[in-house]
């Protein structure tokens, strides 16, 4: 059974195949389990692609599908203060069959992208 998300933006970006999708959760979930210290769920909530390029945007959740708590990690002075919150964001690029991340923001507050497409020369259409 073939699954797509569909992108969530008009423009030149496409669905977004099963196989990719899983690619780039799996990507995308090495830098916060770095950055954490524990593993995460991430669940996508934007993620459109054109090309080689793609843009997620997801909720983190812990291990039953709650959103994370920052507990225990170097954030949780953060997230006790409110300046945080629990959604990751990336800008990944397809690279010699390799899905690599190109930008992120963990736990961003603002739009931390809205300087990727000119910044990194990604297409526009993937962003909301």
């Amino acid at each position: 059974m073939i699954v797509t998300l569909v992108a969530s933006v008009a423009g030149g970006a496409v669905q977004v195949e099963a196989a990719d999708r899983a690619a780039i959760l799996d990507t995308a979930r090495e830098p916060v389990a770095k950055r954490l210290g524990k593993r995460v769920k991430l669940k996508a909530r934007t993620l459109a692609r054109e090309g080689d390029w793609a843009f997620l945007v997801a909720a983190m959740e812990d291990a039953g599908g709650r959103p994370i708590s920052y507990a225990g990690t170097p954030l949780a002075s953060a997230e006790a203060e409110g300046a945080v919150s629990k959604d990751f964001v990336a800008l990944l690029r397809l690279s010699g069959g390799q899905w690599r991340i190109v930008d992120q923001a963990l736990g961003p507050t603002d739009v931390a992208w809205a300087d990727w497409p000119v910044k990194h020369g990604a297409p526009q259409s993937i962003f909301p």
